[in-house]
């Protein structure tokens, strides 16, 4: 039978609750349910089959989510990207223009002039066609005085937004698992009861997250029952 509803993962190791209630649907079967069964995980060999095995998914892929399954803190300050801003070349020399953001990442801008046509970046003095570039300056030719340009670019953006920096090996082994579950058995829901589950011992069975069909963000697991107390389910 299916099991499916909300639930909530907590990083054992850490103790730090991940964001967010994600949709979680367990594969139950009571004949597993006796004590010492032990799930595969971690390409260790068992004699045992998992108790229970599931997935959990979230629908929305945030900052905080992120830094949950990975372990890792959020930091302050961001990169972000600037689009189609515009600007006019000035009628007289250096005909030159500024970006409005200051922290421009190198290389990064893309110019494109009234006609929507693509302007190549020069490495000398910019012909009609061309810009050169020196931090946030761009200069034009003589050609484009009085005309509109537009530049695509990415900035650092100190003051606002967070940045993550994603550890490969830092999911968390080990989890616990808060569940309000319904039964699913695919006959109009008659036996639809809402209940608790709360697992002491989860973990990963594949990779630390990935991504779905249906664009959900989540992992496989399997709970593990050692002892009395690793497994418990409360019923309204």
């Amino acid at each position: 039978m299916k099991l499916s509803g909300k639930g909530l993962i907590i990083d054992t190791a850490r103790g730090v609750g991940f964001p967010d209630y994600g949709d979680v649907e367990i594969d139950f079967d009571p004949d597993l349910l006796t004590s010492g069964n032990r799930a595969a995980v971690g390409g260790a060999a068992s004699p045992y089959d998992p108790v229970l095995t599931g997935r959990i998914v979230w629908r929305e892929l945030t900052a905080d989510l992120l830094a949950a399954l990975t372990a890792d803190a959020l930091a302050s300050g961001a990169t972000a990207r600037a689009e189609a801003e515009p600007h006019r070349v000035p009628d007289e020399p250096p005909y030159a223009v500024d970006l409005v953001e200051s922290a421009v990442v190198p290389l990064s801008e893309v110019v494109v002039g009234d006609d929507n046509a693509r302007l190549r970046r020069a490495a000398g003095a910019p012909g009609p066609d061309e810009y050169a570039v020196a931090g946030r300056r761009l200069t034009f030719a003589a050609a484009r005085a009085g005309q509109y340009i537009y530049a695509d670019y990415f900035y650092a953006n100190e003051g606002a937004g967070r940045t993550l920096v994603l550890n490969p090996f830092g999911a968390a082994a080990e989890f616990k698992l808060l569940a309000a579950l319904d039964l699913d058995n695919g006959t109009e829901n008659l036996y639809a009861c809402e209940l608790v589950l709360a697992a002491e011992r989860c973990r990963p069975t594949g990779p630390p997250a990935d991504m779905d069909d249906d664009g959900t963000f989540g992992f496989a697991f399997a709970i593990e029952n050692r002892a009395a107390g690793d497994v418990t389910f409360y019923f309204p």
